[in-house]
């Protein structure tokens, strides 16, 4: 026992209710009887080289621990072995008289400290005999009310703590035991949205590297097929052929009719010039014949020209 007990109980006794308060200790048990009618009070305290000769005595010898369990059990009436019984000097006599099988003493007088004491009896049952352990119990006159609201003040304050004690440990127990399903509910929903984030992930890692190994293959892709021609054909639009007389990357220019006719007639008499200074020079080529042969070059190189201009020169008159 390492911080005193207390222990109370209402208990019918012979006389009338009384109330029995124990408070236990290591070595000390103290015991106090009032009486609920008149509030007179009888206490008594014990060590226990007291309790453990006394049990001697009675022939059953009970160590200082076990008696205080077993009074404890007869307060709190939770085993049929024990019991408690409140006797007066004279009833302690007339019961040793009748097992003893003695004459009855007469009771003491009544200025006699003997008259007012009181004896709580321990009754232990066993199977063919009882044996008693008597407490003697002085008497201690009616409580002063300044020591008794004192001690309830300390006793209630005791029960309080005690009760918040309990209460808390209560508290703590009906938390833990509504909080941990909702807890439980959702680490399983993390987990679940831990499980389907790694599954998407690794989705999205196979489909990289599938593109990566699609983009390394030799095949080019029709994308990659589109650019190519694209880029080609801007090559050769940026790089014409001597052939082609229209400049890179522009539409060839509109036929202009006006200005072919006054070409034409500019370049007749240009070789009309060097027809005349050719027959004069050489005077074996008549200018007439000249101008017929350098009209028909002049004719045929313009409707090259003219051809090569487009669709749209060539249905334009001359």
């Amino acid at each position: 026992m390492g911080e005193p007990r207390y222990l109370q109980a209402e208990c019918a006794f012979r006389p009338g209710a009384h109330t029995v308060r124990v408070t236990l200790t290591r070595a000390t048990l103290r015991v106090e009887v009032e009486a609920h009618g008149t509030a007179d009070l009888w206490r008594g305290e014990f060590d226990a080289a007291f309790i453990e000769d006394l049990t001697r005595k009675t022939g059953n010898f009970k160590q200082f621990g076990i008696f205080c369990s077993m009074l404890e059990s007869a307060l709190t009436q939770s085993s049929d072995s024990v019991s408690l019984e409140l006797l007066t000097y004279t009833d302690l006599e007339t019961l040793h008289s009748r097992k003893v099988g003695t004459v009855t003493r007469p009771p003491p007088s009544t200025s006699s400290p003997l008259s007012t004491k009181r004896y709580l009896i321990l009754i232990y049952s066993v199977e063919f005999d009882r044996i008693h352990y008597p407490l003697p119990l002085p008497y201690a006159g009616r409580p002063d009310l300044v020591l008794l609201v004192r001690e309830l003040q300390e006793q209630l304050a005791q029960l309080r703590a005690q009760r918040l004690e309990e209460t808390q440990h209560l508290r703590d127990a009906c938390t833990v035991n509504l909080f941990s399903p909702s807890q439980l509910a959702q680490a399983k929903a993390s987990e679940q949205r831990l499980q389907l984030r790694v599954k998407n992930l690794t989705a999205e890692l196979a489909s990289c590297r599938r593109g990566r190994q699609k983009s390394a293959s030799p095949a080019p892709r029709p994308q990659a097929q589109r650019s190519a021609s694209l880029e080609s054909h801007r090559s050769s639009r940026s790089h014409p052929s001597p052939k082609s007389l229209s400049p890179a990357g522009s539409r060839p220019p509109r036929f202009d009719p006006t200005a072919f006719v006054r070409a034409r007639q500019h370049r007749q008499k240009e070789a009309e010039l060097r027809n005349q200074r050719h027959g004069v020079a050489s005077g074996s080529t008549s200018p007439a014949r000249s101008h017929r042969r350098s009209s028909s070059a002049e004719s045929s190189r313009s409707w090259r020209l003219g051809g090569s201009s487009g669709s749209r020169a060539s249905e334009c008159p001359e």
